[in-house]
């Protein structure tokens, strides 16, 4: 757990400073964390077939089992019951083609990813590929928040906290 909780400092130390100040004190009092190292992604609505059959995209479907590989890593444990608040940190990488300074400023956090995926898609693909791995039901969650931002490495951080 120690090791775990160095990784997360560490992972959360590259982030712009102005999120680590906000975050930093949340991180104390962490149930469980999971640690994605990808890029986010958001849940895509479910597909019909012309003969009107539900499926859901592969994409998402893919995305789903890289966090549920990555949350049984994480946790080990039984999945937590109670309240839950969780905090979802998704960083996308900054884009090769800005400029130094544009840059800069997504490093900084002063330009945020107002881009696809929607902060709601991303929370939902996350708090539902987690189901019975850290928590029984995402219905648990009644208190949550995503952020996006750029950072030098694509990935998302996932904690919760017993209320």
């Amino acid at each position: 757990m120690h090791r775990e909780r160095e990784e997360i400092r560490s992972w959360i130390a590259k982030l712009p400073e102005v999120l680590q100040k906000g975050i930093a004190g949340n991180t104390k009092v962490i149930s469980a964390a999971v640690l994605v190292n990808a890029v986010p992604m958001g849940k895509a609505r479910p597909r019909f077939t012309r003969k009107g059959r539900c499926y859901t995209p592969k994409t998402t479907q893919q995305a789903e089992q890289q966090v549920q590989q990555a949350g049984r890593q994480w946790h080990r444990g039984e999945p937590l019951t109670g309240s839950l608040g969780v905090e979802i940190v998704a960083v996308s990488a900054v884009p090769a083609s800005w400029s130094q300074k544009k840059r800069a400023e997504a490093l900084a956090g002063v330009i945020r990813p107002a881009v696809k995926p929607d902060f709601d898609n991303v929370a939902k693909l996350y708090c539902d590929a987690l189901n019975g791995i850290v928590w029984q039901d995402d219905k648990q969650i009644v208190d949550g928040r995503c952020i996006k931002c750029y950072g030098q490495k694509s990935g998302v951080l996932i904690w919760c906290w017993a209320l």
